[in-house]
């Protein structure tokens, strides 16, 4: 689309001889979003009306333009001296955030492109001046990728790289791994179709890419459960929902779709032997993985765990090499069971073929849940446009990045450095770098998940005031606990950090005019 296509489109007054004002960059991107993809007849989920194929993923000045700022009206025209105090505007007692230095330099990206030209030395007086270059740079890489200029993105997606670094500040970290997924997008475009699957892992079902050896896959889950936050609070905030839930039924049947440590389950075991309303004549335990030695490492742990106790309790394990193999035989599920479906970031990974995604579904309504619990990432990261999916995903992941910094504060935190390559660096790697079915990393807003799930045939249920008391009790755990926020989403709960939303836990059951 070109500038003008823009204008007409976010009706902008059209003013290039006159200062650009920086804008709050992500109140404008909620607000655009809704126009643009009107505009473009487009819907991430569950069809569209415009193919992948079509579309020339494109990241043009004009693009870039519509994602970091506006043209002011005549009548509202701001002076370079005021565009400099509202870029040195931010709080600077503790240093800007990462996501203050992405708006610092959106607005000093911009002004320099409307002004300038491409000018890297063009900036603002703005605090931590190193870091909002460092993302002017990233930005003018991504351009030069998206308009596949790839000798010259190569060259100074090397200056971002070697500027930043995987142990350095958050926002040096932030640019590591998107440069590093610029990267990775040059080679994609550029090699052969045939080789697509091999320059990029795409499989990231549970979470986690399968180019990682059985021991480490392990470790670096259970790292995943001591560096995040939100794992903790979403794994022990769905167990009490299942409390609350079950009510007074006594034999317990747990599918998890993605097991991965299962340390939630101990804290559900635990809690079923001191609930006095019932009398629990057993609990089991269906877990669903791709790797064997995930599945028994798991299974000998809560077995373990389970007779200390002294708990009727059997664990099942379900190997499969592909989601597609899914099918309720599977599951054993016997009558007067209370059946809990979870599915922790497990549907994500299917919105590439909503065929798949449907039929998955099928199969779990065929087991006749009392309860789905779905816990997902909360970020809009599926649009078929490059600059969106970058823009986006720069803001989510900077939100991520000073969490953990705040978390785990060590700059030589190896731990945390792993957790980052892995939990982050490989979605942003995928997310950004990919298309088409290679495209796995596709996280949608919790609207898409509840219009996806009442078509299904499910109805949301609302989370218990325990549930609610357990999630904010996990919450204030962590220093400065003022920092994350926990709020409703419609019966959801949406947890982030400093208002950005992160990750929403939903629970499901299935609507009666449907089951009957």
């Amino acid at each position: 689309m070109t500038i003008q296509d823009n204008l007409q489109l976010y009706s902008f007054d059209s003013q290039l001889d006159q200062q650009v004002s920086p804008v709050e960059f992500r109140d404008y991107l909620n607000h655009a979003s809704d126009a643009r993809m009107e505009f473009l007849e487009y819907q991430v989920y569950p069809c569209t009306n415009i193919s992948e194929d079509q579309i020339h993923p494109s990241m043009n000045n004009d693009v870039l333009y519509c994602q970091f700022g506006e043209f002011p009206s005549p009548h509202n025209v701001q002076t370079s001296h005021e565009l400099t105090e509202v870029t040195a505007g931010f709080d600077n007692e503790n240093g800007l955030s990462s996501e203050e230095i992405i708006k610092a330099a959106g607005a000093q990206y911009v002004h320099a492109w409307a002004h300038e030209g491409f000018n890297l030395n063009s900036h603002f007086n703005v605090p931590d001046q190193d870091g909002v270059q460092l993302v002017h740079l990233l930005l003018a890489s991504a351009e030069l990728v998206s308009s596949e200029q790839y000798e010259e993105a190569s060259r100074m997606v090397s200056q971002c790289k070697n500027k930043s670094s995987h142990l350095g500040s958050p926002i040096e970290r932030l640019c590591y791994y998107f440069s590093n997924a610029l990267e990775e997008r040059i080679k994609f475009q550029t090699c052969p179709e045939q080789e697509k699957w091999k320059q990029i892992s795409p499989d990231f079902t549970n979470n986690f890419p399968s180019d990682y050896g059985k021991d480490e896959l392990y470790a670096l889950e259970a790292l995943s459960t001591r560096v995040n936050p939100y794992a903790i609070m979403l794994q022990f905030t769905a167990v009490q929902a299942i409390i609350d839930t079950m009510g007074r039924r006594n034999r317990v049947h747990v599918i998890d779709l993605g097991i991965r440590t299962g340390c939630q389950w101990t804290s559900l075991i635990q809690s079923l032997t001191q609930k006095v309303s019932c009398s629990l004549q057993y609990l089991k335990i269906t877990a669903v993985g791709m790797n064997s030695h995930e599945l028994e490492n798991s299974g000998r742990r809560l077995v373990e765990f389970a007779k200390t106790m002294a708990i009727s309790f059997s664990y099942c394990p379900v190997k499969i090499s592909n989601i597609e193999e899914i099918h309720e035989d599977l599951f054993n599920v016997k009558a007067g069971e209370f059946v809990v479906v979870y599915a922790p970031i497990v549907f994500r990974t299917l919105l590439y073929d909503p065929i798949l995604l449907g039929n998955t579904i099928n199969v779990i309504k065929k087991l006749k849940p009392h309860i789905l619990v779905n816990s997902e990432v909360e970020g809009q990261h599926n649009s078929p446009f490059f600059a969106s999916r970058f823009v986006e995903g720069l803001f989510y992941y900077s939100a991520y990045f000073d969490c953990l910094e705040v978390v785990r504060p060590d700059r030589n935190d190896l731990r945390r450095a792993k957790f980052e390559e892995v939990c982050c660096g490989k979605e942003i790697r995928n997310m950004l770098a990919c298309e088409g079915k290679y495209r796995r990393v596709r996280h949608v807003k919790m609207d898409m998940w509840r219009s996806f799930f009442r078509q299904a045939g499910f109805k949301e249920k609302s989370f218990s005031v325990q549930a609610w008391c357990q999630a904010r009790f996990l919450f204030n755990h962590y220093n400065p606990a003022e920092n994350f926020t926990i709020e409703p989403n419609g019966s959801a709960i949406t947890v982030g950090w400093k208002g950005t939303q992160l990750h929403t836990l939903s629970l499901w059951s299935l609507s009666r005019k449907r089951n009957r």
